[in-house]
């Protein structure tokens, strides 16, 4: 018997979402528990590579209609700049999940927002969003206010 991993339920819906768009021919790069990175076109002929972590749980938060989860990119962070100076056209997905799969979300980060987290040196950081707002913060010196701003639904800006 074959047994799935949590991890295979995060990355498979991200890939399901992918072929729905008509996204073709992506092909794994590199993947594990952790994370993992695929290839691929879209049907203008444009290359990306995805770079995808997920958290399974948002973090616990005493406010209402607050979500927030932390990710750990300590163990990435050289690669993910590597290939944005290879000239690569990386968009680092991060899953986020509330425990029950149906609310998860999806936070796609362009190159320009990976090197404005690498610039600032942050190997972990921490993706959140109150209900209703239309982006994710991530804080790069501790404050929401002046928090890098990700647009919730960036799909087709990115991949269109």
């Amino acid at each position: 018997m074959t047994k799935l991993k949590v991890a295979d339920f995060y990355y498979g819906s991200v890939l399901s979402m992918l072929f729905n768009q008509g996204i073709m021919n992506p092909a794994l790069i590199e993947g594990n528990d952790d994370r993992q990175v695929y290839d691929f076109t879209v049907n203008s002929g444009n290359e990306y590579r995805l770079f995808l972590k997920y958290r399974a749980d948002c973090q616990n938060i005493k406010r209402l209609n607050y979500n927030s989860w932390a990710f750990n990119i300590s163990g990435d962070y050289q690669e993910l700049k590597d290939y944005i100076d290879e000239g690569k056209n990386v968009v680092l997905a991060l899953i986020c999940s509330s425990g029950d799969l149906s609310n998860s979300e999806l936070a796609l980060l362009n190159k320009e927002q990976i090197l404005q987290i690498i610039d600032a040196g942050k190997q972990w950081f921490t993706v959140s969003r109150k209900k209703g707002e239309k982006s994710y913060r991530i804080p790069i010196d501790g404050s929401r206010v002046t928090a890098l701003r990700v647009k919730c639904n960036s799909f087709q800006e990115l991949f269109g």
